[in-house]
């Protein structure tokens, strides 16, 4: 008699969390009242977290885009007056729509604001003397210095990479190789 009294009490217990799983939400998609606004898409050249591209005849998915990360990382370092007039000189801005032009400067902001808390993390941590008159001048050339040792890097190690991606690339070729013919 217990245990069937036991099995009764959870099978219900089951069946009204399942109930209680099921329901909507009563007001906003967070639950809250709120909705929130529909979401503008980005344009190609916005950076986005974990992308990773291959193009048509490469063979190894590479890291993102440097060319982009630059072009984004250079106008993040644009003061921010000067920000509106080099984004209309740049000509993929004019294709974009009015959202979009927002959507973008919104996340060159939202950039700004990573790339800052990043330089800052690294003054701290090497006991630089950086106050609040000289932030942003050592943001900037905190980015410059390391946007010119990676590229430095790069092409130090760009042929020693090729040859060994080629090499991988028949070892894998040859392990794999179709016999279509």
């Amino acid at each position: 008699m217990r245990k069937a009294f036991l099995y009764f009490v959870m099978g219900l217990g089951l069946w009204g969390g399942m109930l209680e799983a099921q329901e909507e939400p009563k007001k906003g998609l967070d639950g809250s009242g709120r909705t929130r606004p529909p979401r503008v898409p980005d344009a190609p050249f916005v950076p986005k977290r974990d992308m990773v591209q291959r193009q048509k005849d490469q063979f190894w998915a590479g890291p993102q885009d440097e060319g982009r990360f630059v072009q984004i990382l250079t106008l993040a370092l644009v003061p921010r007056e000067q920000l509106d007039e080099k984004l209309q000189a740049w000509p993929m801005y004019q294709k974009l729509s009015q959202e979009q032009r927002v959507r973008l400067v919104e996340r060159i902001d939202e950039f700004w604001v990573k790339s800052t808390k990043e330089a800052l993390e690294v003054a701290k941590e090497f006991q630089l003397k950086v106050g609040p008159e000289n932030e942003q001048a050592f943001v900037r050339a905190y980015w410059t210095e390391k946007m010119a040792t990676e590229k430095a890097i790069r092409e130090q190690l760009s042929p020693l990479r090729k040859k060994l991606e080629d090499e991988a690339r028949q070892r894998l070729e040859r392990n794999f190789k179709s016999n279509v013919k």
